[in-house]
């Protein structure tokens, strides 16, 4: 069977992303606390402000230095605010909202999803792939609500040092016990109608939840 690839939409997939992990807890909280430094920053420079305005200030010298003490204070609310918004999407949104050069494939080897984790520093060649024979897949999961496709069996994850070389890291089957391992990814990809129908013609069962 040849190889083939189903392009992604990343656009698509970010927004899919987001809309996945924004209806979690933890993001709620992280978001909540974003906006109350991002208030707390605001506050400090109003505050300064209308000190700085009061006609007791003796000359345009001093107000000066009040509306730049207010500056100086809102910058320590609005770093945490901006590193809370990073946390929320960075950590909230794991795994999907760190992947980068997404990829799906279908081959005689079964299906292949990958991607590149932007939080590895170390190589910008790495590459973490979930691979599956299709005979070692019990079932594919559709979740309309998350525009999600998981699938379920006995998966092998590739770490790659470099996925050009094919120099690995590490490597490790899940589910080879019996027990059912997982990846997923969104419906973000162009020709899933096709994805879909390969399954089928080798009587792999799509549930719909």
């Amino acid at each position: 069977m040849n190889e083939k690839y189903y392009k992604v939409d990343e656009k698509s997939f970010k927004k899919l992303t987001k809309k996945w992990y924004v209806k979690k807890k933890n993001w709620k909280l992280l978001n909540l606390l974003h906006w109350i430094f991002i208030a707390l920053g605001i506050g400090f420079i109003a505050y300064m402000f209308f000190q700085a305005m009061d006609p007791t200030v003796p000359d345009l010298e001093a107000q000066i230095l009040m509306i730049t003490v207010g500056l100086a204070y809102a910058s320590l609310p609005f770093i945490l605010a901006f590193v809370t918004a990073n946390l929320a999407r960075r950590y909230v949104g794991k795994p999907f909202a760190t992947m980068r050069s997404i990829f799906l494939s279908t081959g005689q080897w079964g299906i292949r999803f990958g991607y590149h984790d932007c939080n590895d520093k170390k190589s910008e060649e790495s590459a973490i792939v979930h691979q599956i024979p299709y005979e070692s897949i019990h079932h594919v999961e559709l979740s309309q609500k998350d525009s999600m496709i998981t699938v379920v069996g006995r998966t092998q994850r590739l770490e790659y040092e470099n996925l050009v070389s094919g120099e690995t890291r590490f490597e490790f089957t899940k589910g080879q016990f019996g027990d059912m391992a997982t990846f997923s990814f969104f419906t973000a990809f162009e020709d899933l109608d096709d994805f879909y129908q390969e399954l089928k013609n080798r009587g792999i069962k799509i549930e719909t939840v």
